[in-house]
């Protein structure tokens, strides 16, 4: 079996100079190439999040404090994608809800304004720019790490040398990807190969995260969300 290999960016960089022949020309400049390494990385991401959005699942513990309601989201969260919200504090676990759209600013106001014993739920608050946040409904009665996220992430950025490109399976699209962008600014002749065969990386990635079922449970899970917000 393969092993899979990890690229960094010093190599992603090194192997398309060496396949495009750029390495004795500036026409591309470092921080151009890199840019372009950035958004195919954004461009694959998209599409592992539409078909296989799992393969970035991961996960955090929120430390309450008890009379806090606010919380810092996780900084690597894709989109507040958040699959699951536990609470365990040993002696009672359950699933903390998104509150339901339906009436869910009066039942705030409710809790904050009452002490009550309710079960914890929470919303998402994006009221000040970069810093969305985890609102605690009714706010915390503990302190202590007892709140768990799981949750997508997203795939890592590369500005440094060493920085790692964590999609393996899938790195081949990058180097398409950015091959294509270079031939389009040197408007080169085999900008429209180029072009296809970035289509048959992206069918045949599409292909792989269709089937990506790591238990071969391929069945697709029916979405009751909609009917937990109506209940």
């Amino acid at each position: 079996m393969a092993v899979r290999k990890y690229w960094t960016l010093d190599q992603i960089r090194a192997k398309i100079n060496r396949d495009l022949d750029l390495e004795a020309e500036n026409f591309i400049r470092t921080d151009e190439m890199i840019d372009y390494i950035n958004e195919g990385i954004d461009e694959c991401e998209a599409e592992i999040h539409s078909l296989y959005e799992d393969y970035f699942l991961t996960r955090t513990t929120l430390n309450l404090v008890a009379g806090q309601e606010a919380y810092d989201l996780p900084e690597n969260i894709y989109g507040h994608k958040i699959r699951k919200v536990t609470y365990n504090n040993t002696s009672s676990i359950y699933k903390v809800r998104r509150m339901k759209n339906w009436h869910r600013f009066e039942q705030y106001e409710i809790a904050k304004t009452f002490e009550t014993s309710d079960l914890y739920q929470y919303l998402i608050l994006n009221e000040t720019i970069g810093n969305p946040q985890m609102i605690i409904v009714p706010k915390a009665r503990d302190t202590g790490p007892i709140i768990e996220i799981w949750y997508i992430r997203q795939a890592n950025r590369l500005e440094n040398g060493t920085d790692i490109c964590d999609i393996p399976e899938f790195v081949n699209f990058v180097f398409q990807y950015v091959k294509v962008r270079c031939y389009e600014k040197e408007i080169h002749p085999n900008a429209g190969q180029a072009r296809m065969d970035l289509q048959a990386q992206r069918s045949l990635m599409q292909a792989t995260l269709q089937t990506a079922q790591p238990d071969n449970e391929n069945e697709i899970e029916m979405d009751m969300s909609y009917y937990e917000e109506m209940s």
